[in-house]
């Protein structure tokens, strides 16, 4: 069980939208989502989930330059950030590495690789904040 965390899907496109919901609502998951980056940023910045599924491919504001604003401001820079693109080409995908992306999936999507991929990064993030309570715990000695 996906713990009952919460993932932002970022996509321009209704019926990516509706099959990476599909996937990620049937293990558990509550997932939000925005058809545009300004949308995503603002629903993110009031409110950070806990990963960010982003497409890279939108009209006014592509998904690099979302990730971008995401890993700039203080809420939401810890919010790790999963491509899903139609792009595949090597340069893409190390783009999006270098923006703060922690990784990559291709589209077509298989949920399979959906899955595993989401739960990786959801274990890392529930490991970060475990390690973080256990810091501040410490500091409080």
């Amino acid at each position: 069980m996906a713990d009952r965390r919460q993932v932002m899907i970022v996509d321009d496109a209704p019926a990516n939208i509706r099959v990476l919901r599909s996937i990620l609502a049937d293990r558990g998951y509550r997932v939000r989502a925005a058809t545009s980056g300004a949308a995503a940023l603002a629903a993110c910045f009031d409110a950070p989930p806990d990963l960010v599924v982003l497409d890279i491919v939108m009209p006014e504001m592509d998904g690099f330059e979302v990730c971008a604003q995401l890993k700039a401001d203080e809420r939401t820079r810890d919010v790790p950030v999963l491509f899903v693109s139609s792009l595949d080409e090597t340069l893409d995908k190390v783009k999006g590495f270098a923006v703060g992306g922690v990784d990559y999936i291709t589209k077509p999507v298989q949920s399979e690789e959906v899955l595993a991929r989401v739960a990786t990064h959801m274990s890392i993030v529930v490991l970060r904040r475990n390690l973080e309570v256990q810091i501040r715990e410490l500091d409080a000695f």
